[in-house]
């Protein structure tokens, strides 16, 4: 079952339709090691602008999981601690894996609790030396990991009935920043951006996470900009999806930090992007009066390990 939540509470939405091969409208077909990395350069700014997650989200990742104290939690792609955070205030432990030193540095400084740790590897190449986990949770960074190893290597490091909780961000199309984003497609892309910005509909949204069948991988290679065909497949039982509805105003200067923070930008070149960035600001100053409101579509979907 689905539920959404929104102003209005819970909506239940079906998914009961057989895995498709065409869930992934949105396939960029492999990873881009640079693109993944590129975040580390920008740790700071990274923390300071990207979006939380709902704390509803957490509300319902406790009561699904079952969530104490003594869980083991195991947080893949912890960056500079942006989810990371909602779980510290709640008295949770968490090792993290996190490929990026700057961005595990500004998350060891952030927290300086016995309760957190992180190693720096990519999740792909780390050892757990045995150790097992509850939850493995991963935030807007589980489509980095190597698809060959994505389903695999999660099931191996839980412990039976342990269970992987994924989210991400979603973008509505509605609000002044889509405005905004349709207005300067044309120019942004006179700068090499690919347009990884577009908004999806609610709808849309919703057709991706029916379609997926009750798997979480392919779910969530679905709702990912660089999906591919791996599917969890037996490892997984089917998940809990939810999403959360909300906004957030951004001034000029929030709204380019925050556009900052995107790897086709990270990539590009200083010189271009500081151009770039001077065209857009002025016309979020002209024509948006320098405030942009952003509506977000949060995506959880949580599912158990199933017993070998």
């Amino acid at each position: 079952m689905l539920e959404e939540t929104g102003p209005s509470g819970p909506v239940s939405f079906f998914r009961d339709a057989g895995v498709r091969e065409d869930c992934q409208n949105r396939v960029m077909g492999r990873l881009d090691v640079a693109r993944a990395m590129s975040f580390d350069g920008a740790a700071s700014s990274y923390d300071r602008f990207r979006p939380r997650y709902p704390r509803e989200f957490f509300d319902d990742l406790a009561d699904v999981v079952g969530l104490s104290s003594d869980s083991r939690i195991l947080e893949v792609g912890c960056g500079p601690g942006v989810a990371t955070e909602e779980m510290m205030d709640r008295g949770w432990s968490v090792l993290a894996v996190e490929p990026g030193e700057r961005l595990a540095r500004v998350a060891r400084e952030k927290f300086d609790d016995e309760r957190f740790a992180v190693e720096i590897s990519t999740f792909d190449d780390w050892d757990a030396h045995g150790r097992h986990f509850d939850l493995l949770f991963s935030a807007s960074a589980y489509h980095w990991v190597a698809p060959a190893l994505r389903w695999v290597k999660a099931a191996d490091v839980l412990v039976e009935g342990g269970h992987i909780a994924l989210v991400t961000h979603e973008v509505d199309e509605q609000g002044t920043f889509h405005d905004f984003v349709v207005q300067t497609r044309e120019l942004r892309m006179s700068y090499g951006d690919v347009d990884e910005l577009e908004s999806a509909t609610v709808d849309h949204v919703r057709s991706m996470i029916e379609s997926s069948g009750g798997d979480i991988g392919a779910l969530w290679e679905a709702l990912s900009m660089q999906g591919t065909d791996a599917l969890a497949g037996e490892l997984f039982a089917a998940p809990d999806v939810r999403s959360y509805r909300w906004s957030t105003a951004y001034s000029t200067q929030e709204a380019l930090g925050l556009l900052a923070t995107y790897s086709l930008f990270l990539v590009m070149d200083p010189t271009r992007r500081a151009e770039l960035f001077d065209r857009l600001a002025a016309i979020i100053d002209r024509d948006y009066g320098g405030r942009l409101t952003r509506y977000y579509v949060t995506v959880s979907a949580v599912a158990a390990r199933r017993a070998t």
